[in-house]
């Protein structure tokens, strides 16, 4: 058997490169509550229905549901039944509405609007335009 040195276990130590950055939305608000507030708060007239906040949020149903759930719980959020779903909008209503969306437009939003301006025009997108003739 070839001697090939010592093995140092590696018991959990971190090593201490670059600080990875973290934006103002990662500070304020853990991943699915802030993707789930930013679909609610960035668009304040809309509902959505329970299945489109699940796969606009790219988080796990189970993750949305509970947020869902707080959100709908703490009155940010209203909750109405269409048919067998539930649809749920933010709560203009509620004390910290404005904050929200004010809050959600200067963090969440401008990822959100930037990465749907990428989605419209990259080439692959069915809603790009043609490109020019040469």
């Amino acid at each position: 058997m070839p001697d090939l040195g010592m093995v140092m276990p590696n018991m959990g130590t971190t090593h201490l490169a670059t600080p990875q950055s973290s934006s103002l939305a990662d500070a304020l608000f853990p991943g699915t509550k802030q993707r789930v507030l930013g679909l609610l708060f960035g668009q304040p007239s809309r509902s959505f229905y329970a299945n489109e906040l699940i796969g606009l949020a790219g988080s796990g149903s189970g993750a949305a549901q509970r947020e869902l759930a707080n959100l709908a719980q703490s009155g940010l959020v209203n909750v109405t039944a269409v048919g067998n779903q539930k649809h749920y909008q933010a709560n203009a209503d509620s004390p910290l509405f404005e904050e929200l969306c004010g809050i959600v437009q200067k963090t969440v939003g401008l990822r959100s609007a930037a990465a749907s301006m990428t989605l419209l025009l990259s080439p692959s997108s069915p809603e790009a335009s043609p490109p020019l003739p040469r």
